[in-house]
């Protein structure tokens, strides 16, 4: 797990990991995060990690986010639920492991009743052990601007998952590297019609490709499973589509700022990632 694990062990993980201090500080409040959703029972049953830094913390360390991303399996389960759920075992673990912390937002987007595929977007205040000043202002209820922010979704289809014990009461759930590089892959297919961007889903599987083996029948199941979910049209000429190639170039050098280890050139990357796809048992 490419994370520290308590207050204690942060300036020598931030040096064996070639890190800032602070970066490493902020880690440490991410896990605790984590930790917290482990500790729970409901949660630790409803959520799945998932995204970049579920790749970057438990399968493929490279490139962190400051998001915590998840997916309710649970579709039942509304924002008090998940307010209340998340804050009282925030409150434990933060006890337990000397930080203070609280929710301190959390918002529905898009807001509505008839919704189907929205996102809990919100954000954990936090202050460590020697953080005096913060610990009494969370203490008191008021906001920090020392933040771990986090997203839930609800109706995203999650394919494969492990159970990554992290000490806690529970296990946490964590998305599979395949159906990791499934959802990648799905997310740049619907660059086009979501109008996005999604340059580090070519860097990210670009550098799977290159350290890991992947179960390719399972990749081609998942991604037909996940786009047929958001009523997505696949095929390998659809990834040849020169807007797709386009939209994942926009700022794509700017992530080599981001990566501790491995930084791909976007031509180099993008003609791994769609080689692999012409290698996949789906339609042309």
């Amino acid at each position: 797990m490419n994370l520290p694990t308590s207050f204690e062990v942060i300036a020598e993980w931030a040096s064996a990991n070639m890190l800032q201090v602070q970066e490493a500080r902020f880690r440490f409040a991410q896990y605790v995060v984590l930790r917290a959703i482990a500790d729970s029972r409901s949660l630790s049953a409803s959520l799945v990690f998932k995204g970049g830094n579920a790749l970057d913390f438990f399968w493929e360390p490279n490139r962190s986010t400051k998001d915590l991303d998840f997916s309710m399996k649970d579709g039942d389960h509304r924002m008090p639920d998940l307010k209340k759920l998340l804050g009282d075992s925030l409150l434990g673990v933060g006890r337990l492991m000397g930080v203070s912390c609280r929710i301190q937002h959390l918002e529905q987007q898009p807001p509505g009743q008839d919704k189907t595929f929205i996102t809990f977007m919100g954000k954990v205040g936090y202050a460590l052990p020697d953080d005096r000043k913060n610990r009494e202002r969370i203490l008191q209820g008021t906001n920090v601007s020392s933040v771990v922010p986090f997203d839930v979704s609800i109706n995203e289809l999650i394919c494969a998952t492990e159970k990554i014990d992290l000490g806690g009461i529970h296990s946490l759930q964590v998305c599979t590297l395949e159906d990791i590089v499934a959802e990648k892959l799905r997310a740049l297919l619907q660059q086009i019609p979501r109008n996005r961007l999604r340059r580090q889903d070519v860097l990210d599987i670009a550098m799977i490709l290159g350290t890991r083996r992947l179960d390719e029948t399972k990749i081609a199941a998942y991604l037909m499973q996940k786009a047929g979910a958001r009523k997505i049209q696949v095929s390998k000429s659809a990834f040849h589509d020169e807007e797709i190639r386009t939209r994942a170039s926009v700022d794509y050098v700017h992530l080599e700022a981001t990566v501790r280890k491995t930084f791909i050139p976007f031509e180099e990357a993008f003609s791994k990632v769609i080689g692999y796809v012409d290698c996949l048992n789906i339609p042309d």
